[in-house]
C-alpha cells in the first residue's frame, strides 16, 4: 500500500518569486511525502538540473519524488517514481524499459482508463477534474465526486482526487472512497506553503 495521502503536483511558475526547491522544502517539512515534478515546458536538460537538488532532498526526508512522463530522467536522478500522463505508453512498456524499479502512476479521466491502467499494472491513478479548476483547462467539465466514487469502485488499485481540491473539499472526496487527494494550486505558492499543506495533511 501507498505511504502517502496527499500528493503534491508542481508548478514553478505558481511560486515564481520563490525558487521552487524552498518551495518543496517547506512542504517536506510541513510533513509533505509525496511529490510529483510536473514542469512539462522543460526540456531534458533543464528538467534533470531542477529535478537532482529536489531528489536528494526527498531522499533526505524520506519522500517519494516522481517525475511526470520521462522515466529515463526518473531513473538518472533516482526518484522513487514516474507519473503517466493520459496518453502516454503502457505501464508495461515503462515497466520493462526500467526493470520494474519505479513505481508509476498515472493520469486518468475516465472510469475505464482507470481500469485499463490498473490492468496494466499502474500502482495509482489520478482522477480528474472533481471540481472546476483554472490549472486543468481542456479536460472537459467537472466531474464530481458521484463519478470520483464510480471509478474507486471499479478499480482496486488507490485513486487520488485531483482537480480543484481545496482544504474544505477533502472530506467530501474520502467520502467518495478517494485513498487520498492530489493538488498543485493548492500547495504551489511563493509563501507559506507549509501552512497550506498542513491544512491539507490535517485529514490524514
Amino acid at each position: 500500500m501507498l505511504s502517502f495521502k496527499l500528493y503534491a503536483i508542481t508548478d514553478r511558475r505558481s511560486c515564481a518569486t520563490t525558487p521552487l526547491v524552498t518551495v518543496i522544502s517547506e512542504l517536506l517539512d510541513a510533513g509533505v511525502n509525496a511529490i510529483q515534478l510536473r514542469e512539462k515546458d522543460l526540456n531534458d536538460t533543464e528538467l534533470i538540473q531542477l529535478a537532482q537538488p529536489i531528489a536528494e532532498l526527498c531522499r533526505n526526508y524520506k519522500a517519494k519524488l516522481f517525475i511526470n512522463t520521462s522515466a529515463r530522467i526518473a531513473l538518472e536522478v533516482k526518484a522513487a517514481g514516474v507519473h503517466l500522463p493520459a496518453n502516454a505508453a503502457s505501464v508495461e512498456t515503462i515497466k520493462a524499459q526500467t526493470e520494474g524499479k519505479l513505481y508509476i502512476g498515472c493520469s486518468v479521466h475516465s472510469l475505464d482508463a482507470a481500469q485499463k491502467r490498473e490492468a496494466e499494472g499502474a500502482d495509482f491513478v489520478t482522477y480528474s477534474p472533481i471540481y472546476p479548476t483554472a490549472s486543468k483547462p481542456g479536460y472537459g467539465p467537472a466531474v464530481g465526486v458521484e463519478h470520483l466514487a464510480e471509478v474507486v469502485k471499479g478499480v482496486k488499485i488507490p485513486v487520488f482526487a485531483l482537480g480543484g481540491i481545496t482544504p474544505d473539499r477533502v472530506d467530501e472526496c474520502l467520502a467518495a472512497g478517494a485513498f487520498g487527494v492530489a493538488v498543485m494550486s493548492g500547495v504551489m505558492s511563493p509563501t507559506d506553503v507549509g501552512k497550506q499543506a498542513r491544512r491539507y495533511l490535517d485529514f490524514f
